[in-house]
């Protein structure tokens, strides 16, 4: 997969077939998008392209209140590359949030971004997606703009799990209740965290904004280098894993969440 940092890293892509969004978690919903996304670039004899953001535009959009603050991401970008690649995605374009991309109206948005610097060929979005300043630019908004600059765009339906609707703010509040078993069939995978393990601090995750389960205890599965062993997590200030003794100082782990423990 080809990643790319900042609009002006850009470099041409044969008939690109674009979607837009944060696809944190890259949960099943998006997966089913991008399958669908890579369908229509093979039709199109181009590539799969994603445009999305960092940081989060909820980090920026709220950064004078609270809400930044509370915010926690179900996938680190480090993460979400390794998820978009396995799910066959070809490029992933990573613009700069700011406020300057936030001030942008949504035709100007599609003018310069993804008609002039992109050349978008089609582009496919949610059904309830919007963008732009204000999140002012709806999908009819991007089909007039669509004819008006000589590109295709398709709408992709809602995706939903046993009428669960699907979406990372869902997953985030299952996340966030302690419901991690519920979560894992929306995201199609176990939750995970990667970190160290302190002595004198238990589980120590290296990305501070990514979103830690409810208080409580889980069954997990804890990977250290070529060893894994299923034990008992228990998530309070940190995560201990009172029945494991083999961990030492310092070493580099990764934590999956498999189910609550009653």
């Amino acid at each position: 997969m080809n990643i790319i940092q900042g609009i002006e890293n850009y470099r041409p892509v044969k008939n690109p077939v674009l979607t837009v969004g944060s696809f944190d978690g890259v949960h099943l919903a998006h997966k089913a998008l991008l399958a669908h996304l890579d369908g229509e670039a093979k039709a199109l004899g181009g590539e799969s392209l994603l445009v999305t953001f960092s940081p989060h535009p909820r980090q920026v959009l709220h950064s004078e209140d609270a809400y930044a603050d509370r915010l926690r991401l179900l996938t680190t970008q480090d993460e979400k590359i390794r998820l978009l690649a396995k799910a066959g995605l070809q490029n992933v374009l990573f613009l700069k949030f700011d406020r300057s991309l936030a001030e942008m109206p949504y035709d100007a948005f599609v003018r310069d971004i993804l008609v002039g610097t992109i050349g978008v060929r089609k582009a496919v979005v949610g059904f309830n997606h919007s963008f732009g300043k204000d999140r002012a630019g709806s999908f009819a908004n991007m089909q007039e703009l669509a004819s008006r600059y000589g590109f295709e765009a398709e709408c992709f339906p809602e995706k939903m799990i046993t009428d669960e609707k699907l979406s990372s703010t869902r997953i985030r509040s299952l996340l966030a209740e302690g419901k991690v078993a519920e979560a894992n069939t929306l995201l199609g995978y176990n939750y995970r965290m990667y970190g160290c393990w302190k002595e004198d601090g238990g589980f120590c995750v290296d990305d501070s904004l990514k979103l830690m389960p409810a208080a409580g205890n889980y069954l997990v599965r804890v990977r250290n280098g070529k060893k894994y062993d299923f034990t008992l997590g228990q998530v309070g200030e940190r995560i201990l894993f009172p029945d494991m003794s083999t961990l030492k100082d310092g070493d580099a782990i990764k934590v999956t969440f498999v189910r609550e423990v009653n």
